[in-house]
Order: C-alpha cells, then sequence, then structure tokens
C-alpha cells in the first residue's frame, strides 16, 4: 500500500493523514510504527507525538480536520457530540474537563487551564485513527 492508495481509500482528511505520516517521520516509519499504535495506542511513546509542544502544534495546526473527523464520528457511534466523545478518550479517564475547554479546543479558540492536555489527546487521536485506517486497509490486502 502507498501513501495515496491510503489516501483514496481512507475517509480521513488527506491533509490529516499526510500530517500524521509525516510528524512520525515518513512513510517507511509509519508503515512500522502504525501496527504498534493501532494494537496498544501511541502513549508508548512515538516520534512527533511525545512531548507536549510536539503535539500541540501537530494539534493546532491540525485543528479543522481532526474537528472534521471527530465530528463524523461522533456521529457514526452515537455520541449527542463531538465534546462528549473527546470527554471519553482514555487519555483524560478521571480528568475534570469542562465542556467549554474541550469547544475552544476543537474550534481553535483560546483554551486556557486545560488546552495542553486537550491538545495533546486530540493528536493521540489522529495519530491513532490514522494508524488503525492503515491496518484496517492492510488487512483486507491480506485476506
Amino acid at each position: 500500500m502507498t501513501l495515496e492508495t491510503l489516501c483514496q481509500q481512507s475517509n480521513i482528511p488527506e491533509s490529516l493523514i499526510r500530517a500524521v505520516v509525516t510528524q512520525l517521520g515518513d512513510w517507511e516509519t509509519f508503515t512500522q510504527s502504525a501496527p504498534d499504535i493501532s494494537a496498544h495506542g501511541i502513549d508508548g511513546g512515538f516520534h512527533g507525538f511525545i512531548y507536549h509542544y510536539e503535539t500541540e502544534a501537530f494539534a493546532k495546526a491540525n485543528i479543522e480536520s481532526i474537528g472534521e473527523l471527530i465530528s463524523e464520528q461522533a456521529q457514526d457511534l452515537g455520541y449527542d457530540s463531538a465534546v462528549s466523545m473527546i470527554r471519553a478518550f482514555r487519555c483524560f479517564n478521571g480528568e475534570k474537563l469542562y465542556d467549554i475547554e474541550i469547544f475552544r479546543a476543537i474550534t481553535g479558540k483560546n483554551s486556557r487551564h486545560f488546552e495542553p492536555n486537550i491538545l495533546n489527546g486530540l493528536a493521540w487521536y489522529a495519530a491513532e485513527e490514522v494508524s488503525r485506517a492503515y491496518c484496517d486497509a492492510m488487512e483486507c490486502v491480506n485476506q
């Protein structure tokens, strides 16, 4: 599978797929990392998604595409809103998040107190979804 094929076959915005691949390093690094990210999550420490300064910058630069994907998935998965889906992210387990802070983060507004954690979660979400899309496509090809 090539990057172009993944972009064509996936319902994830192409710009977000390309951004995740670039953030991880390159296509080869992405294809090697995607199975681990998909199976275990990105919080295990993958290049470009380790430090908050990396994940914040990534999320801010790609917030429109991330918001588009979350909105679509929230509806498909039966959440009442994108905010409620984000609140359910495993990385926020037990953390008191305010809806307004989540909303501000996903709309690119200036969020103060929780912004680093929310943006980190959004960056991880994007990387995990792109990795999952790649792995799903590869399983289809291998069947």
